[in-house]
């Protein structure tokens, strides 16, 4: 079964060819906000470096022809929001909350992050694991 990549994983997909060529070979799902925090990362420079525009870009490109993007209608974010709510769900955890969501909902097993730490405490039921590679 595929998993689902948080914007973490698919940055590090990004500098790292082992993890590059992991995503290429199992493929997996994500959102399409990913690719904007993707392009923000890189071209911010929290990494210690800033890519060009045009890279970061082609980038982006490049890591989704091995995804398939699983989006939220209204509906579903406003019925996960209360949820979030019930659970104690606060802050930009929420930002995880909705991969945990839409990881269930492409029918995922898992999902890959390099922060793992941010999940703990969400009742995921689904496996949170660092990317192949790593």
């Amino acid at each position: 079964m595929s998993a689902y990549w948080d914007s973490s994983a698919l940055v590090e997909a990004s500098l790292d060819e082992g993890i590059r060529l992991s995503l290429a070979k199992e493929g997996g799902f994500t959102r399409t906000h990913s690719f904007a925090e993707v392009f923000s990362t890189l071209t911010g420079g929290r990494l210690g470096f800033r890519s060009q525009a045009e890279d970061a870009a082609k980038i982006c490109r490049e890591i989704a022809d091995d995804l398939g993007c699983v989006e939220l209608s209204l509906q579903e974010t406003l019925a996960a929001l209360d949820k979030a709510r019930r659970h104690g769900v606060r802050g930009g955890h929420i930002h995880d909350f909705l991969h945990v969501v839409a990881a269930r909902k492409a029918g995922t097993d898992k999902i890959y992050t390099l922060n793992l730490d941010d999940f703990r405490g969400l009742r995921a039921r689904i496996e949170i694991a660092v990317p192949p590679g790593l």
